[in-house]
């Protein structure tokens, strides 16, 4: 820790030039630790002072800064996490607008090893001249050659990198982001996804294929050990009592969840519990991330047949049974094989499907033609999804236009997707919703990820159990009781509408978006919060333990809105309004299933949501937030109150 008295902290922010290959490091300014808490909160300040409005996301002067949280590296429940802060290479607009956002990722080794190296944050600009990895370790930083890695998948790449460098993390890059594929990602140590809104694309632009984190002797330091860990004690004490007697597949996994709210309504509910969701669970390997013990990860492998071998190491395993059914693919051993080729080019599994789907119907239907399509044949079924996904990595023919995203796609068929794919889950500001809401309930998570947050169709801004099944209000009470509310706007939220149902959605949704941004700013995943195993209480406690920033609830839930409104301002001076803050035209069309119709409803499926209860619950949003309500921005006087009143003025 050096001259740091505060533990949870490295102290160090390292700089990367990849264009002068230009290496440095300065101290991390501990007043701004103290006010932003570190992760995605302190990238969102380094941005403010060196992403220029208007940058264009894939030249030289798009910062990425990458972010490990002070709970990191501890024993604190869910602390693995890694974010990635870029302006994002995905148009969110027909004009070409692109937001800047935090990619989050499940961690394996890399954070945890980037603070035994002895920084908290990277922050790289440039771009290399020929492709390069960057290695970091505690004795030294250097920009290498990776011209042998260049075409390689993210699989082979990560364990080249590990058999050279021994004990490491990696961040790396597939052949999406090497052609720049708008909706490219990265891969942390093969299992978890980063940057759903082009960090590949970004990192491909720069010729970075990879980030190798190789720690050191360094230890992170706790400032009070029993302090902490009786505060982490108390968290475990409460998992093992409420949640490990359900199993973790009864939490995240889950069958009932699947069959009930995550089926897309191609199949009916037990077809699509036959076909898909049962053999999903049989072949399912669970994995979590260090010193977290939700198993909320799923490696798949295939063990027979005819896509024996077909192994995905990356994501949940819902998303078989879901490519599965939205592509009327046969089997799951199928479905596997396409996750397992679209995790190793490093393409955004859910826009790259969401895509792929779209032309392939309307392809059937006749809306495009073997002339539009160059030759092309578009067949549904998995050797003809391979070929599409290849021309698309490839940028090779039409993929060349689908490899730019929705709006491009959407030019070339002439329809508008947001509007016309009314199979998908929806579209919000350039990127497809991670859920469906019409399959589930409009709740605190679908409300953020399709309306409010300043990122798009992301699930990481707002953790909320509010679209579990079986909800009653006494759960949300029960959930709202860790969001430190005041008790007047308890009275506020919990205070019936005709618009929704017996609580506030929009009010509501603004609290729980403010727990989760602080849990992105600690290091800590969302999940522990959505099962009310910790909220602002417990955080404040073992950040405060393990740092020495001795922070109450209250003040810990300021920092977290302080965060989240960075982040909108930061988006503001991009152009955004409440114009972009629109639900997906999609959500408001019934789709027609064989089990029935499923529409949007409410979180008790008791009332249809309509677009102009969208636009009253939204009216609340912002008031709850403290923003003007006719343009959606946050007001000065709030600013102020979060003493952003500064950093506003710069970013004017």
């Amino acid at each position: 820790m050096g001259n740091i008295e505060y533990g949870g902290y490295t102290g160090k922010i390292l700089y990367v030039d990849l264009s002068s290959k230009k290496v440095c490091h300065e101290a991390l300014d501990m007043d701004m630790a103290r006010q932003f808490i570190g992760g995605g909160g302190v990238n969102y300040r380094l941005l403010v002072d060196i992403l220029k409005s208007g940058t264009d996301p894939l030249s030289p002067e798009n910062p990425i800064t990458i972010g490990s949280g002070p709970l990191v590296g501890t024993l604190a429940p869910g602390a693995a996490k890694t974010y990635a802060t870029f302006k994002g290479a995905i148009p969110a607009t027909p004009d070409n607008r692109f937001f800047v956002s935090t990619g989050v990722s499940g961690g394996r080794g890399f954070g945890f090893l980037l603070k035994r190296a002895g920084y908290d944050h990277i922050v790289i600009t440039g771009r290399a001249s020929a492709p390069v990895v960057l290695v970091i370790s505690d004795a030294e930083v250097s920009i290498r050659p990776a011209g042998m890695l260049w075409g390689k998948d993210i699989y082979e790449t990560t364990d080249e990198l590990k058999h050279t460098y021994g004990k490491c993390g990696v961040v790396a890059i597939g052949k999406a982001g090497e052609n720049l594929c708008r909706y490219s990602m990265a891969l942390t140590d093969k299992k978890s996804t980063l940057g759903r809104s082009g960090l590949g694309a970004v990192m491909g632009s720069k010729n970075l294929k990879a980030i190798v984190a190789m720690g050191g002797n360094r230890a992170i330091n706790i400032f009070d050990k029993p302090r902490f860990v009786k505060a982490v004690r108390e968290v475990r004490e409460e998992y093992e009592a409420k949640i490990k007697p359900l199993g973790s597949v009864t939490v995240f996994g889950l069958k009932e969840l699947h069959t009930r709210y995550m089926n897309p309504g191609i199949l009916s509910r037990a077809e699509w519990d036959e076909r898909f969701v049962e053999p999903a669970v049989q072949i399912r390997k669970r994995n979590s991330c260090a010193h977290c013990y939700l198993d909320c990860g799923d490696d798949m492998e295939i063990k027979e047949g005819e896509h024996a071998g077909a192994h995905s190491q990356t994501g949940f395993m819902l998303w078989v049974p879901i490519v599965g059914q939205r592509f009327e693919l046969p089997d799951v051993g199928a479905a596997v094989k396409l996750i397992e080729k679209m995790n190793r080019s490093g393409i955004d599994l859910v826009t790259a499907f969401g895509i792929m789907d779209w032309v392939t119907r309307r392809y059937k239907e006749n809306v495009i033609t073997q002339r539009d399509t160059g030759g092309m044949v578009l067949k549904r079924d998995l050797a003809g999804y391979m070929d599409l996904l290849e021309s698309i990595l490839e940028r090779k023919g039409i993929g060349n236009i689908l490899a730019e995203g929705w709006f491009e796609t959407s030019k070339w068929v002439g329809r508008d997707a947001r509007s016309d794919y009314v199979e998908g889950s929806g579209i919000a500001k350039g990127s497809d919703c991670i859920y469906p809401a019409r399959a589930s309930v409009l709740d605190a998570v679908r409300f953020s990820m399709g309306i409010s947050s300043p990122r798009g169709g992301h699930a990481g801004t707002s953790g909320s159990g509010t679209g579990l099944p079986d909800l009653t209000l006494e759960h949300v009470k029960m959930e709202a009781e860790t969001l430190c509310i005041s008790e007047e706007r308890m009275k506020r939220i919990f205070q019936p509408v005709p618009y929704y149902g017996d609580y506030n959605l929009g009010r509501f949704t603004s609290h729980t978006e403010d727990l989760t941004a602080v849990n992105n700013c600690l290091g800590t995943c969302f999940l522990w919060s959505s099962m009310y195993l910790i909220g602002f209480q417990n955080l404040a406690e073992i950040y405060s333990a393990a740092t020495g920033f001795e922070i109450s609830p209250n003040e810990l839930k300021l920092r977290g809105e302080a965060v989240f409104n960075l982040n909108k301002l930061l988006n503001v001076r991009e152009g955004f309004g409440r114009a972009e803050d629109a639900p997906p035209p999609v959500w408001l069309k019934p789709l027609q299933t064989p089990d029935g119709e499923q529409a949007l409803t409410n979180c008790y499926g008791t009332k249809k949501i309509t677009a102009e209860d969208i636009e009253h619950l939204l009216d609340d949003y912002y008031d709850e937030r403290g923003w003007d309500i006719r343009t959606g921005t946050p007001t000065i006087e709030k600013l102020r109150e979060l003493g952003l009143d500064t950093i506003a003025s710069i970013l004017r």
